[in-house]
């Protein structure tokens, strides 16, 4: 046991030393190992060779992880993901597949969405604050590749992408587009892996709308159940794995595009709110604190938490317990926005970390309703019209 904790005390330490993210760590190192019983230079080679395993496969870990460059695309023409020419420079350019020799081409969103003609360009060219989105399969990506250059990274395939765009950026006027990727590879131990990459000029947190980065991170939960499902199909014989994920990449494009905005929902929002009464803006704090776990619900298109109190009120909040805003809603209003599956039920976690910050608030004393509607740029409060 001391051999063994010994060994593991070891392996952590080098892969603290090699940057290794905590949530990379692998479970298990698996060694062959040769237990010299006459000790001597034998045990020293023994020992040396256990050495040099770890070593080995702290290194498979860091090349693992290394392998996905944050932004970047795999190049195979230099045969990693760091070079010049794997990550966009424009904000709005998203990958378009591999060229001949494996290096990765890149392409205006816009200028792709008018020459495919999508039926939605005119309102983006008109200024409209609307998210288009395509989904592309890894096949298609890589149509040019030639043979000799691969068709495969050392770690990840990319299974199909998701073109979206435009998105606005914090403390900048313009706006930008991201390929997101699903790629399949393989852990240390084995197992099936699914991973959502995200390929662009911008970081996704610099995103003036913070719940893409909370469809994201739902969508790559969903990911980790749905690889042990591919798991036990490819134990059970060949699966088409590009056909297996493309309902999961339709579904993302769906969610990303219920982020539509524009100009004219902002002016349906004042009208349906003058409609349904003023802001009921002292119960906020109190209604969201006596609140039952039916009562509390998430916005799946703004990223925000929904308090459903007496007489009507219903109160938002962001996810750290900050008001946004109260509005007076009919009953029918509220199950539409349910049915619409913009409204859902919050999970556990979500009521649990938000009745946890509204406590601090309140004892804090910072528990002060929001008495004017958010500023344009910020979070909308939930009684605009549905987006289909």
């Amino acid at each position: 046991m001391q051999a063994v904790q010994s060994l593991a005390e070891m392996a952590h330490a080098l892969l603290r030393v090699e940057g290794v993210e905590p949530l990379a760590m692998p479970r298990y190192l698996e060694l062959n190992l040769r237990i010299p019983l006459d000790g001597g230079n034998d045990i020293r080679h023994a020992a040396g060779t256990a050495v040099e395993q770890i070593a080995k496969r702290v290194r498979e870990v860091r090349e693992h992880e290394q392998a996905l460059r944050p932004g970047a695309v795999y190049s195979y023409f230099a045969g990693t993901s760091h070079a010049e020419g794997c990550r966009p420079t424009e904000p709005r350019h998203v990958f378009d597949g591999y060229g001949s020799t494996g290096k990765p081409n890149f392409a205006d969103f816009v200028t792709m969405a008018i020459e495919r003609k999508d039926p939605n360009i005119e309102h983006l060219l008109a200024g409209e604050e609307i998210v288009l989105t395509r989904v592309t399969m890894g096949r298609v990506l890589r149509t040019q590749q030639l043979a000799e250059f691969g068709n495969n990274s050392p770690v990840f395939k990319i299974l199909g992408q998701v073109d979206a765009g435009l998105f606005r950026v914090l403390s900048s006027a313009g706006r930008c587009a991201f390929s997101f990727q699903l790629l399949r590879g393989t852990t240390l131990e084995g197992r099936v892996r699914l991973r959502l990459h995200a390929v662009g000029a911008v970081d996704p947190m610099e995103l003036a709308d913070p719940a893409i980065v909370q469809i994201m991170s739902r969508f790559q939960r969903h990911l980790d159940l749905e690889a042990m499902r591919l798991q036990g199909m490819l134990q059970n014989g060949e699966v088409d794995e590009e056909a297996f994920v493309l309902p999961m990449l339709q579904e993302f494009a769906q969610r990303l595009q219920s982020r539509t905005r524009n100009t004219g929902r902002r002016t349906q929002h004042g009208l349906e709110r003058s409609e349904e009464g003023q802001r009921p803006t002292s119960r906020a704090y109190p209604d969201a604190g006596e609140a039952n776990d039916a009562s509390i619900l998430w916005d799946l298109d703004q990223g925000t938490v929904v308090v459903l109190g007496g007489k009507g009120r219903v109160h938002v909040f962001t996810p750290q317990g900050k008001h946004i805003t109260s509005v007076t809603m009919q009953g029918h209003a509220i199950e539409r926005r349910r049915h619409m599956g913009r409204w859902r039920l919050a999970e556990p976690e979500e009521r649990g970390e938000f009745r946890i910050h509204i406590k601090r608030l309140v004892a804090q004393g910072q528990d002060q309703p929001t008495e004017e509607p958010v500023s344009p740029g910020g979070t909308m409060p939930p009684a605009g019209p549905e987006q289909g």
